[in-house]
């Protein structure tokens, strides 16, 4: 495609899930949509839990996972923390009234291309392997260049994930340090233990709780699972093999349940991936999903956020374009932001074991509670009736990025 003079109404830039569903939302309303995608798809990506209140989204782009190879039914999540012994078992099916019941897991190379190939099929023109190098705005307009030529559109989006193209160019990224800062993971097949079948046989993900942090356990298709342990304090000099390796060992209740499996991926490791673009967009150039912020695994919020504000997003740059201005998305951040500080507050809590204890797995004796931690940990956040969500937005963090949004709204 060198030498390419592309036109459109909106560029996005990535096609992971926020950039392919908002081009499928803006594809759906008419938009001349391009994507430009460094990568070829199908490729490698972590993060295989989805929230149950993605699935509306993805149906309503004609995307149904329930016979879909890549993808296993989510019923739940179990939480069980090493140390007290003590669990909590999520029904998704509890949930506050209105709350989709279930999710899936998914293998993310493949679903994140069945995504694109939707937003494809819908209208949208996805080039892969195209690197974007610089971009300028305009009064008017965008132009995005690279070895491809160059795309000319009236708006940009950013959705680029942890690259975060806009905001590292524009050094409003700020890091986040309250939470995880290291996760080491692999995949592991033929996970056929009688713990197995018993903690994840059904589709739930475990969250699990012990000294090095936390560990999420992901049932895949064909008896695997992704595994990860996730830091608080890394140890300098040590690999994610070591890690992950001593985590295991180190569990009687992760050595039972990895018996008799194999690891058949390698070993990665991600770190100092949590933060916040305090400058998201400008009235030509916005950024969704990751390229906005990335909180922390444990709740498996990245993609249902990015999903959900992608297809309000679509709406606010449909208005844009109908009357032929710039983006005005004041309104728009406000109702993301209750998506972030919602799962901000509720991650901070959870690095605290005394408010594990003491409240999360206390919960399970009030039936109101479970169903209003359910409605969260489903990802249904713009809802008015659920009475812990309320009291986190009125709380604010010890440190970080929260602190500097209370203070911009005031």
């Amino acid at each position: 495609m060198s030498g390419a003079n592309l036109e459109a109404d909106v560029v996005i830039v990535g096609a992971g899930p926020g950039g392919s569903s908002l081009a499928g939302f803006l594809a759906k309303q008419g938009q001349r949509v391009v994507v430009l995608e460094k990568d070829v798809f199908p490729r490698f990506h972590i993060g295989e839990s989805l929230l149950p209140m993605t699935i509306p989204a993805l149906l309503e782009l004609g995307l149904d996972l329930a016979h879909e190879p890549y993808a296993l039914g989510k019923p739940g999540a179990l939480f069980y923390d090493e140390g007290s012994r003590e669990s909590l078992r999520i029904d998704f099916g509890h949930a506050l009234e209105g709350c989709f019941p279930y999710a899936y897991q998914v293998e993310r190379q493949y679903f994140d291309h069945a995504v694109a190939k939707r937003a494809q099929a819908l209208g949208a023109q996805i080039h892969f392997s195209t690197a974007v190098d610089t971009w300028e705005e305009h009064e008017d307009g965008v132009e995005v260049r690279g070895d491809f030529g160059t795309c000319r559109a009236k708006i940009l989006v950013d959705a680029t994930g942890q690259q975060a193209i806009i905001g590292r160019k524009n050094r409003s990224v700020q890091p986040l340090e309250r939470f995880g800062l290291c996760a080491s993971f692999s995949t592991f097949g033929r996970v056929e233990s009688e713990l197995a079948k018993s903690a994840v046989g059904n589709g739930d993900i475990v969250i699990f709780m012990c000294d090095m942090g936390w560990a999420w356990l992901i049932p895949l298709p064909g008896d695997r699972v992704s595994a990860g342990l996730v830091e608080k304090k890394p140890r300098a000099g040590t690999t994610a093999e070591e890690m992950l390796t001593q985590c295991i060992e180190s569990s009687e209740y992760l050595t039972q349940f990895f018996a008799g499996s194999e690891r058949i991926a390698p070993f990665r490791r991600i770190s100092n991936y949590s933060y916040y673009n305090l400058a998201p967009s400008t009235a030509r150039s916005v950024s969704v999903g990751d390229a906005r912020a990335f909180l922390d695994p444990i709740f498996s919020s990245g993609v249902t956020i990015a999903v959900l504000s992608a297809r309000m997003l679509a709406r606010e740059i449909g208005a844009a374009l109908h009357e032929g201005r710039g983006m005005k998305l004041d309104d728009y951040w406000k109702r993301c932001e209750i998506a972030y500080t919602t799962f901000d507050r509720l991650i901070e809590r959870f690095y605290r074991p005394e408010w594990v204890r003491n409240v999360f797995f206390a919960s399970g004796t009030e039936d109101r509670l479970v169903r209003e931690f359910t409605s969260i940990l489903a990802g249904d956040v713009w809802r008015e009736d659920n009475d812990i969500q309320q009291k986190f937005l009125k709380t604010r963090p010890r440190t970080g990025w929260g602190s500097e949004a209370a203070a911009r709204a005031e």
